[in-house]
Parts: structure tokens; sequence; C-alpha cells
């Protein structure tokens, strides 16, 4: 595991806390994040953007209610300025004992997400 910085982990224990008000408070008002998950959690979006933290709290209200248990294995970080690249396996429920892959491209601003491109594999 590469050493991770502090915003890096204070988004990492946000997210595996599995609270959506956490996680919605290390976003910008304005911020997006894009997911293919987006799509299937709720669809009537009908996009896989979300734009704002109205929306990015009802995506973790409906990704949390799937999980009992969250945890994110860091590869990798690579980080330049304002940005990190964020490489993870997931360990949930349900991975079934197979983590899934995931790519996280992170924009920070003073601070806070002001985008988030997730990638699964």
């Amino acid at each position: 595991m590469s050493e991770i910085s502090a915003r890096v982990g204070k988004w990492k224990s946000a997210w595996e806390s599995r609270d959506p008000e956490r996680v919605a408070a290390m976003y910008t008002a304005s911020a997006t994040h894009q997911s293919a998950k987006v799509g299937q959690l709720y669809p009537e979006l009908g996009r896989t953007l979300l734009r704002g933290r109205e929306e990015i709290i009802e995506y973790a209200r409906r990704a949390f209610a799937r999980f009992t248990h969250l945890h994110f294995e860091i590869l990798t970080t690579t980080e330049e300025g304002e940005r990190s690249a964020v490489e993870y396996r997931r360990h949930s429920n349900l991975d079934e004992g197979s983590p899934s892959y995931v790519l996280e491209l992170i924009d920070f601003s003073h601070g806070l997400i002001q985008s988030c491109r997730v990638f699964h594999f």
C-alpha cells in the first residue's frame, strides 16, 4: 500500500463510515461525482453524473443501504497539486470474497472535492 495524504485519508474514512451526511460534507456545494453506479442506483436522473451535494447525499444513502460493511484497501495514490488518483480494492458484503477494483480521480478545491470520476473494473 502506498502512503496516503490527509485528504485521501479523510475521503476514505468518510466513505467507510457509511454516513451519507459525512460523505456529502467532503464535497463542495457545486461538486460533481460521476460513476456508472449512479445510473444503476439513481436511474430517475437519466445520467451517470451527480451535480451538487443534494444529489450526492441521496446517491450515498442509496449506496449505503446495500452495505453491511465497507472497506477500501488502498493500492496506490498519485497526487499533484489539487488532484488525486486513488486505486483501491473495495471489500464489502456485496463483493463475496472477490473485491471490486476501483480507480477514482478526485479534484479538490480548498480541501473539499470539486469533482470525482469513478471507474469500476
